[in-house]
């Protein structure tokens, strides 16, 4: 075989890889999946992405109460100022904004009340000055409604970004996992 053969079926089986390769990426491309949807009213699992200092850290201002829940903060630079609902506490009305593991917003009252994240801050406390392992809260988030605009802020001292759709409700029943 002379040099003129093999420069031929070596750009053959380029050309030939090439096209499996188009195909392949043209005839099995999968339709990425729907972003999950809620409903008022639903109960659904909840895999939420949380470092222990989220427990002080996070934050949202909204101006509106909502079924007697609402951010900490009434404006950017507010605090809310109404007390509790009668026969609950300031905590289990506050909400405060979290991401699921596949990056939906949600804002839940007193998430760190629940057990298992009660006894998670027992052995990682929430001290700024340490590094901390992100890991998972499972938890059944009772829907109770949605909020189309609300300002939330990721640290203590940082810039209120405004977020929409965002889903809100207890959660009950947590469980941990890695993150």
């Amino acid at each position: 075989m002379d040099s003129a053969e093999i420069q031929k079926y070596v750009i053959w089986g380029v050309a030939g890889l090439f096209g499996f390769a188009l195909y392949s990426e043209v005839a099995y491309k999968r339709q990425g999946s729907a972003p999950r949807t809620f409903t008022e009213g639903q109960d659904v699992d909840v895999a939420i992405t949380l470092v222990t200092t989220d427990a002080k850290a996070l934050a949202c201002s909204h101006a509106e109460e909502i079924n007697g829940r609402h951010c900490e903060y009434a404006s950017r630079t507010d605090r809310w100022s109404k007390p509790p609902a009668p026969g609950r506490t300031a905590a289990a009305d506050t909400l405060a904004p979290y991401k699921t593991t596949d990056d939906i917003l949600l804002l839940i009252p007193a998430l760190f009340g629940e057990p298992a994240l009660r006894e998670r801050l027992a052995i990682d406390p929430p001290n700024f000055n340490a590094e901390h392992i992100r890991f998972v809260a499972n938890c059944k988030l009772h829907v109770e409604g949605k909020l189309n605009e609300v300002d939330v802020r990721w640290t203590t001292n940082g810039q209120w970004q405004t977020q929409n759709s965002a889903w809100y409700g207890p959660v009950t029943g947590c469980w941990l996992s890695d993150g």
